[in-house]
């Protein structure tokens, strides 16, 4: 399908849904396609790199000292948030440093623009075009003019970069009035933050998790598919927190860069900050971003791990070729989802490999003999 066979197709969708002709008339001309929105969509960091390097450069000290800064700077907000939401500061000021670096990167992309595009390519089209009639409602509403709405190449918004969808569902105003995520006055869009936080389940006074230790004799599979244990049960099973962690709450194993790489227990408070963006790699940095902010150490990653991650044609290839294997993985994108994991684990178990259900360099160089 063209992107113009796309648009005609989606504005008469969304008459029919009951977007006003005026509405429609009004955003039309902003449904273009938008150079560059594509190829960003293809090469995400989360997806791309390794999970030592995506947190390397995601938790910088630049970015640990900026945040603090930060904190100081807008001690009164932060107050608010903790008394009204019970969500602590340092994991708002994380999202804020991970999402637009404390504000200063917010984005010029024409939104309504972006998400067309993303829409038009067919990969996730239902999400982008529930979020392109999100814009559609903001501009309905008054809010901002199609123009005005400017965010990422992903069509998120703000200081903290809400999607249109999750402004209309979760932005409040730290003063009473209509939210402003948008203004240079951070406060709107970090107390919408502390909201969506809530509003996904998010549990006050709960560590969102810990990095751990593994004995190599351990069966990973066998972990990764326990459902929650607490802490101490996880001790006894000999996986060991690195850190002294004060309290004993329900944390799930995960393997998020593969048994090479650093393992972790998680709470319900992580699974929180997948809502905000499902890519593992960016909860981890943003729970890492907030120890840090409280004074933490620097993660450990052990040595020897992968240089790069898979690049979309190589997770393309590894997806092809376990399914001409009989491991199949259900499509080929080159995004490595559920699907892809489970082929990956039965392909592990028959080759004697320890079962992380991850794809790295030496898997892709095994397939690419097969």
């Amino acid at each position: 399908m063209t992107f113009e066979s796309w648009k005609s197709d989606f504005l008469i969708r969304a008459a029919d849904d009951g977007v006003p002709t005026a509405i429609l008339n009004q955003v039309s001309p902003f449904l273009t396609s938008a150079a560059g929105v594509a190829q960003a969509d293809m090469a995400q960091p989360e997806a791309r790199k390794t999970l030592q390097h995506y947190v390397e450069r995601a938790v910088s000290e630049k970015r640990v000292a900026q945040g603090r800064t930060s904190l100081a700077q807008h001690d009164a907000i932060f107050d608010q948030i903790e008394s009204d939401y019970q969500v602590d500061r340092h994991i708002v000021t994380a999202i804020w440093g991970m999402e637009s670096n404390y504000g200063s990167i917010r984005g010029d992309v024409p939104v309504i623009s972006a998400l067309a595009t993303l829409a038009a390519q067919g990969r996730r089209a239902p999400m982008f075009e529930s979020q392109i009639l999100a814009a559609f409602e903001i501009v309905s509403r008054g809010i901002k003019t199609p123009e005005q709405l400017l965010g990422s190449w992903a069509g998120a918004m703000g200081h903290t970069q809400f999607m249109p969808k999750s402004y209309i569902d979760f932005a409040v105003s730290a003063n009473n009035g209509s939210p402003d995520i948008w203004a240079e006055d951070p406060a709107d869009a970090l107390v919408s933050t502390a909201h969506f936080l809530v509003c996904q389940g998010w549990k006050a006074n709960l560590p969102w998790g810990t990095p751990t230790d593994v004995p190599e004799t351990e069966n990973l599979h066998g972990l990764r598919h326990l459902p929650p244990q607490s802490l101490s049960h996880w001790k006894a099973l000999g996986v060991l927190p690195q850190r002294a962690v004060a309290m004993d709450y329900e944390t799930r194993f995960i393997l998020p860069g593969g048994g090479a790489s650093l393992s972790f227990v998680v709470s319900e408070n992580f699974d929180a900050l997948l809502c905000y963006n499902n890519a593992p790699a960016y909860a981890i940095a943003v729970g890492h971003l907030a120890d840090r902010l409280q004074g933490a150490p620097a993660l450990t990653f052990p040595p020897g791990g992968d240089p790069r991650g898979l690049t979309q044609p190589e997770m393309q290839f590894v997806q092809s070729r376990l399914t001409k294997l009989g491991f199949d993985t259900l499509g080929a994108d080159g995004f490595f989802g559920p699907n892809t994991e489970m082929a990956v684990e039965a392909f592990q178990a028959v080759q004697g490999l320890p079962v992380d259900g991850f794809v790295d360099l030496a898997l892709l160089m095994r397939l690419e003999t097969l």
